[in-house]
């Protein structure tokens, strides 16, 4: 309940008045049976017209100002509702964006997901009802049993006993479905992942004739989920009829004993309407109430996960020294070892490597040998589990992220582009970045005729994931993202592999001119893509087995020599 009352701030007032209003309804409602018993007796039964009309226009006033007093109560519990979840939800997604990428795959996708949309609505769902009915319906249940015992104090034992009994119900409910709840939004998790992960691979799918075989995982997932909601509807669809059957019971046992007290004397008419009108609106409260339990169990679920994300230590790097910017940066990398979470084997082993400021460095080897995890761990996307990483001398865990994110560049062999400009693209919502910083990213990326060949340049709108641009095109603004904002290093993780040599070589001419003369760390799997480098990495295995260039790798290298007449002497891209 911390996250809960850590986002009340502003709304403390309206979730105050919100019950105080809810109250005064209640209030209201109290009274209403005993004016009515008093129409019947003081006025109907002894023909005293006049006193039934001026209860009349009681009820009709109580009637008006109780509508105004439940519209304005509905109107503070859905303000604070909508913004005290808007708060939580802002406060898990500044969370996720704060965690470093190995704490984001503990998480997942498909929970991040399911956490900021499905969970956070639970929970709004779930302060509305209780600012509108929490203290609402118990005050009514109770306020109807004192009503009921200054009409008949003898009778007022059938109310006690019929809120206790249903108290006991209601908490055993509660008690239960708390955990259904959980274990449903879990399975929830599961569908929704398997959703995204359907949908992300459907060329690969159909491609293979595999589509019925994900269907089949959809539907265990879908059946999983399915037992889960069962079990969890299953204490909520049992709370409404053993409400309904304890009231009724209540009431007819309330009618007989009324009757007998009637015929003794000891009642008035007007008196059992008034107990009749007491024990029906337990009734309906009570019922409320057991819905209100159902919503609030759910929602304190949702709620008990989201403390579980805000709770997350993070791991992402928390130093504070900044950079200096635009200038070509150092980067050396001692005794580097790094293992995936959930692996056991190392992806990186006993990588060391020392480069200088403004050098040009290719990295090459076989598909799986490590290269993109390097690169990864070059850009401070993951944190090495042995060794250090310096850039420009300092440990990469002691800088700040903002002067890491602005002092090394990177593109991806896959680049993602979001629905947008293709300049908004290529910022990112960097406010720093000038006109001239844009074009020459451009212009060294070689994204300049993609710019050209669309009326809008700029300006042009994609839709998301880059639709309508070719892979080599992705690629292009993806380098020209990176170097926008003239990062003292440069990586480019395979990011020209669906470039033409021709524009390839022009992009590799381009790095070369630009004037902060950044360092550059080139990882692809294509020989000449790295052949003009200063230095060469040959990788195998996760470790280093050669660092020269190309032309000494030819000497001492037999697998970087079986790599060249592969992809050189014999002529293949």
């Amino acid at each position: 309940m911390k996250l809960l009352f850590g986002h009340i701030g502003k709304y403390k007032a309206a979730s105050i008045l919100s019950p105080v209003f809810k109250l005064l309804e209640a209030c209201f409602e109290l009274i209403v049976p005993l004016i009515v018993a008093g129409m019947i007796d003081q006025g109907i039964n002894k023909g005293d017209m006049g006193y039934v009309k001026s209860r009349i226009f009681i009820l009709v006033l109580f009637a008006v100002v109780g509508f105004a007093v439940a519209i304005t109560a509905q109107y503070f519990a859905a303000y604070s509702a909508c913004g005290i979840s808007s708060s939580i939800r802002k406060s898990m997604h500044d969370k996720l964006q704060s965690l470093s990428i190995a704490d984001y795959e503990k998480i997942g996708s498909s929970s991040a997901v399911t956490l900021l949309t499905s969970d956070v609505n639970q929970i709004q769902t779930g302060i509305n009802l209780f600012l509108r009915l929490l203290l609402r319906s118990p005050f009514i249940v109770v306020g109807a049993c004192i009503m009921a015992a200054t009409v008949k104090p003898s009778m007022a034992l059938v109310f006690a006993g019929c809120t206790l009994l249903l108290t006991v119900v209601i908490a055993l409910n509660m008690k239960f479905s708390i955990v259904r709840h959980r274990e449903s939004r879990e399975g929830l998790d599961g569908l929704v992942k398997k959703t995204a992960n359907g949908i992300a691979g459907e060329r690969v799918i159909r491609g293979f004739n595999k589509t019925e075989a994900d269907y089949e995982k959809f539907e265990t997932k879908s059946k999983s989920l399915n037992k889960s909601q069962i079990k969890a509807a299953d204490f909520a669809a049992w709370l409404n009829p053993l409400t309904y059957a304890v009231v009724n019971l209540s009431i007819c046992l309330l009618i007989y004993r009324g009757a007998i007290h009637f015929n003794s004397g000891t009642l008035t008419d007007g008196q059992v309407v008034a107990l009749y009108n007491y024990m029906s609106q337990i009734l309906i409260e009570l019922v409320k109430l057991a819905n209100l339990i159902v919503s609030v169990s759910r929602a304190y679920a949702c709620l008990k996960r989201a403390e579980s994300l805000m709770e997350i230590k993070s791991t992402a790097n928390s130093g504070a020294m900044v950079l200096e910017a635009s200038k070509p940066l150092s980067l050396t990398m001692k005794n580097v070892s790094f293992t995936y979470q959930g692996n056991q084997e190392e992806s990186v082993k006993d990588f060391s490597i020392d480069i200088k400021p403004g050098e040009t460095i290719g990295i090459i080897g076989s598909t799986g040998c490590g290269k993109s995890t390097v690169a990864a761990l070059m850009s401070g996307i993951y944190n090495c589990t042995e060794g250090e990483v310096l850039i420009g001398g300092v440990d990469i865990k002691e800088i700040a992220l903002s002067s890491l994110s602005s002092s090394v560049g990177m593109s991806l062999q896959k680049t993602r582009l979001f629905k947008g400009s293709l300049k908004d693209n290529i910022t990112l919502g960097r406010e720093g970045l000038s006109d001239e910083d844009i074009s020459r990213a451009c212009s060294t990326s070689c994204s300049d005729d993609v710019v050209s060949s669309k009326k809008e340049g700029l300006e042009y709108v994609i839709s998301d994931g880059g639709a309508g641009l070719s892979g080599g095109q992705r690629q292009r603004i993806g380098i020209a993202r990176a170097l926008a904002g003239k990062p003292g290093i440069v990586i480019l993780d395979d990011s020209t592999s669906a470039l033409d040599w021709g524009t390839e070589k022009r992009l590799l001419g381009n790095l070369k001119e630009l004037p902060q003369k950044p360092t550059v760390i080139l990882i692809s799997q294509k020989v000449r893509t790295c052949m003009n480098c200063d230095r060469i990495i040959l990788m195998d295995d996760g470790r280093i087995e050669a660092v020269a260039s190309h032309e000494e790798l030819l000497k001492i290298s037999e697998n970087y020599r079986y790599l060249n007449s592969l992809q050189v002497s014999g002529g293949a891209v």
